[in-house]
């Protein structure tokens, strides 16, 4: 059986005379043997805390629906043929997120720039971690904390069933705020204030766990996946089938303005950039999964849409959970709410929607504890990711004390960051900027040199060979499309970079781009003096 083009030929039997001299470099013992729990791992990592928890526009009736319809077109035509075709590079290199790119040498910054993401990834979801085991800790009370108004609380709190006057807060936001974050209510400034220990011991025992987890390998990791996604759906679609009887869940229906997507630009690349985290893309853990695959021909297609599809149940249902829960709150006030934009926005609105529902101590444990689970699976998939980069293809050579140190590490810089009174203002940041804007740049970067350096007939080819599979035409176009797409998006996006805290964004955001820029930078300054050197001999 062979297959040529006209820029190249390759038969199925070079494939597999080069595989074996693979094999005889790498464990391929690390190989997943059933292709159902491998599908079930990648499917996975597409239902974690990010589709449950960072939803950005819950806060604002007018742009909630607006946001999803642009979220799920761009999801269809950029998240899901990147999706396939990070997953694609794991499966032909069989290497991780940094060897991956000997395909292509100038595009070995990629790699280092998906290490850092997942770096503050990984910081942003351990105090996520930490809120939810809070919240499920404080669901074991005789009566729900934030079902009434604690008389200590500053500022105030108003009760429920009447006008929310200036200057106080809702049950739930006035709980969440004084006595899980004690949050400093001015900002930044002054500072970062003092450390809140409370919420510092559930940090440092998630990150216990999550070390318990990575050091298993990535096959405890997979043990995780089937209870942790079953639990997530059953809650899901009972808080779905809940939000149908709340007072006010149509609000978001309302009042939504579709006018919003042609007058505010910003929502276009917001929606782009929650594509991508939603479907965990541009931060390498697609590429390590990848590089697992079954040894045995595998339809990366049919994985890719479970995938998708899985991605978006969760995102959506969770998403308008949310904003049916503001719209019963949004009644009870007397249409004044101020829930804040940002992380805060889904913890306050979560706690509030099972405050509503008979039961409400059983269901918010059970959620809490769902989101606990989630947090815990996403982080240690960004670790096993980290991981598996510095100890090579084989998960099996993991280093425990390296391990120790990556966690020590993260449990002592998220003590003095997240979990202090202005924690909340950090994570924000982290999820605007750090988190999200750089997975464009990463995006254009792979789509770029798999289609125009190293070419999308040969990279096609390599996918053929290695699991009987040829990407669709579908693909291939968005492939070609996407760079340039994504490129102008990205410069857009950080040319509105005024002094302040986004000019802090910008800076984080061009310090993750950087390795790109000046691998690119080399590898031109290289060619062009070795092909000086070849001319004057010549």
């Amino acid at each position: 059986m062979s297959r040529s083009e006209t820029t190249n030929t390759k038969t199925l039997s070079d494939t597999v005379n080069s595989e074996s001299t693979d094999n005889s470099l790498f464990q391929i013992a690390d190989r997943w043997t059933n292709n159902i729990t491998y599908r079930q791992l990648v499917i996975s990592s597409c239902v974690g805390i990010f589709q449950v928890w960072w939803h950005p526009y819950l806060h604002d009736f007018k742009k909630l629906l607006p946001f999803l319809c642009l979220f799920n077109v761009f999801s269809i035509f950029i998240g899901y043929p990147l999706f396939y075709l990070e997953l694609a590079l794991g499966v032909v290199t069989k290497k991780g997120v940094l060897n991956c790119w000997d395909m292509a040498p100038i595009a070995r910054g990629v790699g280092f720039a998906m290490l850092t993401i997942c770096v503050f990834s990984a910081l942003a979801i351990g105090a996520v971690g930490a809120w939810c085991l809070a919240f499920f800790v404080h669901s074991f009370h005789s009566f729900l904390p934030w079902l009434h108004c604690a008389a200590s609380a500053q500022p105030a709190c108003a009760a429920r069933h009447r006008p929310l006057p200036t200057g106080t807060e809702t049950p739930a936001h006035s709980f969440f705020f004084n006595f899980v974050l004690n949050l400093k209510r001015d900002g930044l400034d002054g500072g970062l204030g003092n450390i809140v220990w409370e919420l510092a011991v559930y940090y440092i025992f998630c990150w216990t766990l999550i070390y318990l987890i990575a050091v298993k390998r990535i096959y405890s990791y997979s043990k995780l996946v089937l209870f942790k996604d079953v639990l997530t759906y059953f809650v899901l679609v009972c808080c779905a089938i809940g939000a149908t009887r709340l007072n006010g869940a149509d609000r978001m229906f309302k009042e939504c303005d579709w006018s919003v997507l042609l007058q505010e630009l910003e929502i276009w690349h917001r929606a782009i950039e929650y594509s991508f985290i939603q479907m965990t893309i541009s931060q390498g853990s697609l590429i390590m999964l990848g590089a697992y695959c079954p040894a045995k021909q595998h339809k990366l297609g049919t994985t890719t849409l479970l995938s998708f599809l899985a991605s978006k149940t969760s995102t959506t249902t969770s998403a308008l959970v949310l904003g049916a829960a503001h719209g019963a709150l949004h009644r009870d006030y007397d249409n004044v709410t101020d829930v804040w934009s940002g992380p805060s926005a889904s913890m306050i609105l979560w706690s509030d929607y099972v405050a509503r529902i008979p039961g409400s101590q059983f269901w918010s444990a059970l959620l809490f504890f769902t989101m606990f689970v989630l947090a815990l699976s996403t982080a240690a998939l960004l670790v096993q990711t980290i991981m598996s980069t510095f100890t090579g293809r084989s998960i099996r050579k993991i280093n425990w004390a390296f391990l120790i140190i990556i966690c020590c590490l993260f449990c002592f810089i998220g003590v003095i960051t997240v979990c202090t009174q202005g924690g909340l203002y950090i994570v924000n940041f982290l999820m605007n900027w750090p988190v999200g804007k750089p997975r464009m740049a990463i995006g254009t970067a792979i789509a770029a040199v798999v289609t125009y350096v190293y070419g999308q007939t040969t990279f096609c080819e390599d996918v053929y060979f290695a699991v009987g599979e040829y990407p669709s035409m579908f693909m291939r176009i968005c492939w070609a499309f996407i760079p340039g797409f994504l490129m102008g998006t990205f410069a857009f996006a950080l040319s509105e970079c005024p002094a302040g805290e986004k000019l802090a964004g910008c800076l984080v955001v061009t310090f993750i781009v950087f390795p790109l820029i000046i691998v690119l930078l080399f590898y031109f300054i290289f060619k062009c003096r070795i092909r000086n050197i070849v001319v004057r001999n010549e």
